[in-house]
């Protein structure tokens, strides 16, 4: 088969050939990449499972408060134009809902840039560390909670998203 390939293939290409799949593969981590890369998988560890139940938070906040502007919809609907007693108790609920999404609003801005940062950390971290080996050696060297977090990987952690934002209303969160 080798005789083949070398047949089919220039001496140049085919090292050019194995030179890409070696460079695929990766060349093992240095000492310095390594720490850097266990510190990225002890923060993604941590950080992710924070994010995700800050993320779970808003989005059930967000789903009451949506429910809450269902409500008054319907209830707008049923009240009667001259009812102007309960049309401004009504008014003064919806303007409250309006401020509890305004509200939740302001708190995704920061959730969201923490998650958009998380996320190109961990594609820094695919991109660099994910499929390179080290040297066990060098492994041994690292505190152990480094070595800890190297050890369990990545194959459990869940970087979380955000949707990006709808158009603001004044009636939607």
């Amino acid at each position: 088969m080798a005789d083949t390939i070398g047949r089919q293939f220039p001496g140049w290409v085919l090292g050019v050939m194995l030179s890409g799949a070696a460079q695929a593969q990766g060349s093992a981590l240095t000492l310095p990449e390594l720490q850097r890369c266990a510190s990225q998988v002890q923060q993604l560890r941590q950080d992710s499972a924070r994010l995700t139940q800050q993320s779970r938070q808003l989005d059930a906040e967000r789903s009451a408060i949506m429910q809450r502007t269902d409500e008054l919809n319907a209830e707008q609907a049923k009240l009667s134009a001259d009812d102007l007693k309960n049309g401004l108790a009504l008014h003064e609920r919806r303007k409250s809902n309006q401020q509890q999404a305004l509200a939740l609003n302001t708190r995704v801005v920061p959730l969201r840039r923490e998650i958009d940062t998380l996320n190109l950390l961990k594609t820094d971290y695919d991109r660099n560390c994910s499929s390179r080996p080290y040297r066990r050696a060098d492994l041994d060297t690292l505190p152990e909670a480094q070595r800890s977090a190297m050890r369990a990987g990545m194959g459990d952690v869940q970087v979380p998203y955000i949707d990006p934002a709808p158009p603001a209303s004044a009636d939607t969160p």
